[in-house]
This record gives C-alpha cells, sequence and structure tokens, in this order.
C-alpha cells in the first residue's frame, strides 16, 4: 500500500472564509494531528467529528466542507491527499515490489492505522465514492510507475495491481489476524513469493 501525504486545504477555526479566499494548511494539518491522537485515545467507535472540532478549535461546519464523513477525515488523516511517489523513483520493478510490501506492512503496523481499520473497512464497504477515492486515488498512480524505461503494458499494470493487492491484503490479515506469526520472516516470504512478478528478480 502506498502511504499519502498529509496535504490539503481547511477553513480557519471559526470563521468563515469568504469568496477566493484561501484556506490555511496549518488548520488541515492539526486537524489530521487531532484525528490520528483521538483514534489512540478513543477509538473509531467513539471518534467523532464534532470531537475533532472541538479538540482542535476548528468550526465543525469548516470540517463538514473539506470532509463529508467522519470516515473520509480518517482517511485523509491515515493515507493523506494524494500518495507518496518518492520512494518509487530511480527504482526498478523489483525495487517497487520491495516498497510496496514494506510500505504496507509500515502502514499496517502504525497504532492509528490498527486502531481504525475495523471500522473504516465497514465504511469503505458501504461508500462507493470511498473506495474508489483510496483505490483509484493510489493504486493507479504507483502502479503506472511499474516498468523498466517506459510505459507499461496492460499485462504490466495488471500484475503491479495484482502485487498491491496481495501485499496490502497480507500486511492487513497479519495486523489484524495473524499477529503471532507477524514476523520478519513471514514478511521476507512474501517478498520472495512476490518479486518474480519483477520478471528478472534475483
Amino acid at each position: 500500500m502506498v502511504k499519502g501525504s498529509d496535504s490539503g486545504p481547511s477553513d480557519t477555526a471559526g470563521t468563515a472564509a469568504g469568496p477566493g479566499r484561501p484556506r490555511d494548511p496549518r488548520i488541515d494539518a492539526e486537524v489530521l494531528e487531532v484525528t490520528r491522537a483521538l483514534l489512540l485515545e478513543v477509538g473509531w467507535d467513539a471518534l467523532s467529528v464534532r470531537g475533532v472540532a472541538a479538540r482542535a478549535e476548528v468550526s465543525r461546519a469548516a470540517l463538514a466542507r473539506r470532509w463529508p464523513s467522519k470516515a473520509h477525515l480518517v482517511l485523509d488523516a491515515l493515507l493523506g491527499a494524494t500518495p507518496d511517489l518518492t520512494p518509487f523513483e530511480g527504482t526498478d520493478r523489483a525495487g517497487w515490489i520491495r516498497w510496496v510490501v514494506a510500505g504496507s506492512t509500515e502502514l499496517f503496523a502504525r497504532p492509528e492505522v490498527r486502531a481504525a481499520a475495523p471500522g473504516l473497512l465497514a465504511a469503505l464497504r458501504d461508500h462507493e465514492d470511498l473506495r474508489t477515492l483510496l483505490w483509484r486515488g493510489f493504486s493507479e498512480p504507483s502502479t503506472a510507475l511499474f516498468a523498466r524505461g517506459g510505459p507499461a503494458d496492460d499485462d504490466d499494470l495488471l500484475d503491479a495491481r495484482a502485487v498491491l493487492v496481495m501485499a496490502a491484503g497480507a500486511a492487513l490479515f497479519t495486523s489484524l489476524v495473524a499477529a503471532d506469526d507477524d514476523t520478519a520472516q513471514l514478511r521476507d516470504r512474501i517478498l520472495e513469493l512476490l518479486l518474480p512478478a519483477a520478471g528478472d528478480a534475483d
């Protein structure tokens, strides 16, 4: 899974932004930080947009304009607004697979992600727009980089999506279900099984 960058605009607390008035990104960052902190403190079920607004000292209406639901807010807090593609710069296909496996493991090892995962999975099941935002918004930019010196063809992109699904799925499953077997040896073996998709992996 590709981790994102925490960026995006937000309204200033307690004031209505006029036409064309830029939102303050510092407020946005504060709201996302508060969301992550509250996930650890109270968990998904007790987390509310109202509670985040109160802790961040931002109006509830301001948050609603930026994030239409708790799930949207949490997803943004955990992954950011856009995928971080810097780990893929200058890497080959084997390096791409290594980073997808490592990045997925790192993501689902984060305590705030573990706290949010069960509730967020239910929200993703019920909201097509969230599923599209997560999968298309994060998978397509990264899978497009699964190439060696040129654009990837359809088979390459299918391989990249398959690797992404298997790596992220394995990391999620071990995080939530098979935690006792979530060892370095298991992660290394998962990587070994996926590396042949690179075509020229050692």
